[in-house]
């Protein structure tokens, strides 16, 4: 076999292998999600609106989820996608999220605050420079 086609075949080999292993990695998460949540594997299939086998293997990480299926984890469930995909948790908090769930007698002290930080960072930058 020449050797350009030998190469493409380890190259398929190395991609199938990190495919894998990320559909094992998301089955593994999307696994501890249902649990915390105590929901079955028969419910989160009705959620996604696939079969109870399919799902289980998708939480085996014999299948993956479709990006539609994604999506509806995401605006039904709440989970973020990006930590199903990568492991990595987003703790951060929006601007717009802080300020929506500030009470409303407290947002004044609250944007002073803001401000405050914001000249501390800015006069940081500054002093760097």
């Amino acid at each position: 076999m020449p050797k350009r086609i030998i190469d493409k075949f380890s190259q398929y080999d190395v991609e199938e292998e990190q495919s894998t292993e990320l559909y094992i990695q998301m089955g593994l998460r999307l696994r501890k999600f249902r649990r915390e949540k105590d929901y079955t594997q028969e419910k989160m299939a009705e959620i996604l609106g696939i079969s109870p086998a399919y799902y289980g293997k998708i939480e085996r990480g014999i299948n993956s989820l479709s990006i539609k299926r994604l999506k509806i984890l995401h605006d039904k469930l709440g989970i973020d996608i990006t930590y199903l995909i990568t492991g990595i948790e987003n703790n951060a908090l929006s601007m717009d999220q802080i300020l929506i769930e500030c009470p409303i007698g407290k947002r004044y002290d609250l944007e002073q605050l803001i401000r405050y930080a914001t000249k501390l960072v800015k006069d940081n930058n500054e002093d760097n420079k």
